[in-house]
């Protein structure tokens, strides 16, 4: 499930790597993230347990087909292996937008690589997809050792879809970014066909059929235009020549028209909150409107903290950052948002207030989602 950044006016498509334990995901993403320009890539985070690891990082590649408009940012994704972890693998795939599954080439891991693919079928069935339908590479690591198995052996067993695959050997490098470069093109080609025309009439400015944003996009825009308007209705005012008349304090509503709307009412997302939270969550809109910058970024930041907390993690001492991108909020946007907290106050923007409230509305909106 990609998600749109209007503000960088990039989108976010998840590519996890899914295989048994010790077949080579991990390996694969390390080599990936150190062919990859370091001003294109963002951090490697590693969430260890016991006997495998759950890694994942971001990156903007240079050359690769917008889509409506929009650049692609890519976020790359392993899962634990082993069994037990079946939990934090359903969290991984929540949201991914194409998967890479590793196989190990050795003779006796057939039987884990056909169990870890019934695996990953059973749960991107529980997700609601058709993995035949979904963009998908085969990946047949660890091609160098002398026992693997013939890569037709190995087709015949997994690739049950006729979906592209090839032969690797992630401890080298060797045709790991030939797999990028392929489910990359499969995921571009998805989500080109599924994004609805209306995103690209609102990022590019379609002049034959103007729409407004919808969702998480329609909420940040909105409120931009606000703020836009008023700051442009202040420069343009005249300044009156005589004062203005004494106010006259208004009657209540209920005293003359029972159906009028408080003067207060605007847009918020309070409502997503519990009744308890939404006092502070319209202190962030508050500071937004008022532009305080820094306060907005800070409590919408203590917010975001205290979502990812209240998360149930792959095991008790995950971090907030790691349940928010299990989670499926753009690590690359959470981590910018977590800087921003730190910066001088006077060197934060309104853009910086909608970027740390964007990033936590979309946190809230995953949650509900999963029923968390």
């Amino acid at each position: 499930m990609s998600v749109i950044n209007p503000l960088a006016r990039e989108l976010s498509a998840k590519i996890v790597y899914y295989g048994a334990g010790l077949s080579g995901k991990t390996t694969s993403l390390q080599a990936i993230h150190a062919a990859v320009r370091p001003e294109r890539r963002g951090e490697l985070v590693s969430l260890a347990t016991e006997s495998d690891r759950t890694i994942f990082f971001d990156f903007l590649p240079l050359q690769v087909q917008r889509v409506h408009g929009l650049g692609v940012r890519f976020q790359l994704y392993t899962v634990p292996g082993q069994v037990f972890y079946g939990a934090t693998r359903r969290l991984v795939l929540n949201g991914a937008d194409g998967v890479v599954f590793v196989a190990d080439s050795q003779p006796n891991c057939k039987d884990s690589n056909l169990e870890s693919f019934e695996g990953l079928r059973e749960n991107m069935t529980e997700l609601g997809i058709d993995l035949e339908d979904f963009p998908l590479v085969f990946q047949y690591n660890k091609r160098d050792l002398p026992n693997a198995l013939p890569t037709d052996e190995l087709s015949a067993i997994l690739n049950r879809f006729g979906a592209p695959e090839f032969g690797t050997c992630a401890t080298i490098g060797e045709g790991i970014l030939p797999v990028l470069r392929a489910i990359t093109k499969l995921v571009i080609r998805s989500l080109t066909e599924q994004q609805p025309a209306v995103r690209r009439q609102i990022i590019d400015g379609d002049e034959h059929e103007p729409r407004e944003p919808e969702g998480i996009a329609r909420s940040v825009y909105e409120i931009s235009r606000k703020l836009s308007d008023r700051a442009e209705a202040q420069r343009s005012a005249p300044v009156p020549e005589v004062p203005p008349p004494p106010v006259v304090p208004a009657l209540s509503a209920s005293s003359h028209d029972s159906n009028a709307r408080p003067a207060t009412e605007r847009l918020s997302f309070a409502s997503l909150w519990p009744a308890e939270r939404e006092p502070a969550v319209r202190a962030i809109e508050d500071a937004i409107a008022r532009g305080d910058c820094a306060e907005a970024v800070r409590a919408a930041t203590t917010l975001l903290a205290e979502t990812t907390e209240s998360l149930p993690g792959p095991h008790g001492g995950a971090a907030p950052g790691i349940k928010a991108t299990l989670l499926g909020v753009d690590g690359g946007l959470y981590l910018r948002v977590c800087r921003l907290a730190t910066m001088p106050r006077e060197a934060l923007t309104i853009a910086d207030a909608l970027l740390a409230l964007h990033v936590l509305v979309s946190a809230r909106l995953k949650v509900q989602l999963l029923g968390l």
